[in-house]
């Protein structure tokens, strides 16, 4: 089926699901899985080509990174491995102007940061920050988190760009879109970062500890230690329950905080778990019987 059905745009969104929604157990499981390592073995060929992509015309370079995180992920491939594709990634976006979703240009900061580039490629790759900080409103939760991973790194660090990035952790709904373990990767690179912003670790602190039933152990106390080394114990990123005043300018505001009741956290389910509906409710009216 692999070779009959192939389209290299849905075989790239496949493998990069996959990665991005297994856990670090089940992903070796899934990379040990004969169709899926067929899927890396074609991507590996057609990322390593340019002749393979060029009839994707301007989508090439966005499939292209696709197919790169999912193979990093996966562990199909190293950063070393995919130098080449990066630099021609790059020079592809170049072209273009840098006329592409702000989700492959974080993608390209991620999957580059690792690596020094030479010539023009390393040049080129020194504009990824600036132009970041000016599309920082397009950024979406995974971008984010591609982002605060990257800058884990000494080489890959831009404390403007990482503002800006704060920022949008206290944007609603910022947090669609990512898994709960990518909020304690989060945390931890945040951590590394010594970010004394609590505006921003407040809104990822509550919505871990909305999503906490999906936490392993182990992922609940690495948050944990994350927040604790943040001075900002976990439990604490709830305001105190109540209302506040607070000065904004010529005017007073009030707002009103409340704290989530324990046993309303969404909880992990396995592969076999379903939705259980609830039983059909069977209303008699004895009035209406009698007509």
């Amino acid at each position: 089926a692999v070779e009959s059905e192939w389209d290299v745009r849905w075989a790239a969104d496949a493998l990069h699901q996959i990665s991005k929604r297994s856990t670090a157990r089940t992903r070796k499981e899934w990379a040990a899985d004969v169709v899926v390592k067929r899927v890396a073995e074609k991507l590996r060929e057609a990322t390593a080509s340019t002749e393979a992509l060029a009839a994707l015309g301007s989508e090439a370079v966005d499939v292209l990174l696709v197919a790169l995180e999912g193979l990093r992920r996966m562990a199909f491939q190293d950063a070393e491995s995919q130098r080449d594709a990066l630099e021609r990634a790059t020079m592809m976006l170049v072209a273009d102007g840098w006329k592409h979703p702000a989700s492959s240009i974080a993608r390209l900061f991620w999957l580059g940061a690792p690596l020094s580039f030479a010539g023009k490629a390393k040049d080129f790759s020194s504009l990824l920050p600036g132009t970041l900080r000016q599309r920082v409103q397009e950024l979406q939760g995974p971008d984010v988190a591609l982002l605060i991973s990257a800058m884990r790194r000494t080489s890959a660090q831009d404390p403007v760009l990482l503002t800006r990035v704060l920022g949008r952790l206290k944007v609603q709904g910022i947090f669609a879109g990512l898994s709960a373990t990518d909020l304690v990767e989060m945390a931890e690179g945040l951590k590394e970062r010594e970010v004394e912003d609590a505006e921003a670790l407040r809104p990822l602190g509550q919505e871990i500890l909305r999503r906490r039933g999906e936490l392993t152990p182990d992922e609940l106390h690495r948050v944990h230690a994350a927040y604790q080394a943040l001075k900002l114990p976990l439990p604490e990123v709830w305001m105190q329950p109540g209302s506040a005043i607070k000065r904004d300018g010529s005017q007073l505001v009030t707002t009103q905080a409340f704290r989530p009741e324990e046993g309303h956290e969404k909880k992990r389910r396995g592969n076999n778990d379903i939705q259980r509906t609830s039983p059909p409710r069977v209303v008699r009216d004895y009035k209406m019987m009698s007509y």
